[in-house]
């Protein structure tokens, strides 16, 4: 999946005064996480408020459900999801 990239600080990512062009499935997950209910506006549910859940000590199988829900409505499988984060993270 490919999409206009995105900086480390969520600003576009200009390369040689173009727009950079690349790998954004992460990136978009990373953006569906990150996000609360009522800031996207094509789709306002949207948005696991996973700061919510953890100032309120929710367990992680509480936590994955959510998150596994809002990638849901993106189109985006937890499952496969899941594994790309392990890869990333073993190295």
């Amino acid at each position: 999946m490919k999409d206009i990239e995105l900086s480390e600080d969520n600003d576009l990512k200009i390369i040689d005064g173009d727009f950079s062009i690349g790998e954004s499935e992460m990136q978009e997950v990373a953006l569906i996480l990150a996000a609360n209910q009522g800031e996207w506006k094509e789709d306002p549910v949207l948005g696991p408020n996973l700061i919510q859940l953890l100032k309120i000590n929710e367990s992680k199988a509480d936590i994955t459900h959510r998150v596994r829900i809002h990638l849901e409505r993106d189109s985006k499988d937890y499952n496969q999801i899941q594994n790309k984060i392990k890869l990333i993270t073993n190295g």
